[in-house]
């Protein structure tokens, strides 16, 4: 299951490219993508499996994690509404939110 958090890991380089290129809710896509799969990978480390859901309050809650509910609130919205509805995010808000999963990627040990 160590693809998983490589996947997570390959998410947030992607994450921060898409910041540089401006391409903000993408950015927020991906940061989504590398948390939601980094949790998981601590949840099958921990239980030997993990909720098949994409609620990241679910799975960050299944952890005892702490985390910023606007920030995951915005993460949640951005899983559905950075590819198929009309949403734009701001630079300020993409970068905030990428910075913010980095920190609790770190915090989970999915990044060294």
């Amino acid at each position: 299951m160590s693809f998983l958090v490589e996947n997570s890991r390959s998410f947030l380089r992607v994450a921060k490219r898409d910041l540089e290129e401006g391409e903000y809710n993408l950015a927020m896509f991906h940061a989504e993508q590398a948390l939601q799969l980094c949790a998981k990978y601590k949840l099958y480390l921990k239980y030997g499996d993990y909720p098949k859901t994409h609620r990241l309050k679910e799975l960050l809650g299944a952890l005892g994690q702490s985390y910023d509910p606007l920030v995951v609130d915005l993460l949640e919205e951005a899983y559905i509404g950075s590819r198929y509805l009309p949403v734009r995010y701001a630079g300020e808000t993409a970068r905030r939110v990428v910075a913010e999963v980095e920190r609790l990627m770190r915090e989970m040990t999915c990044l060294s």
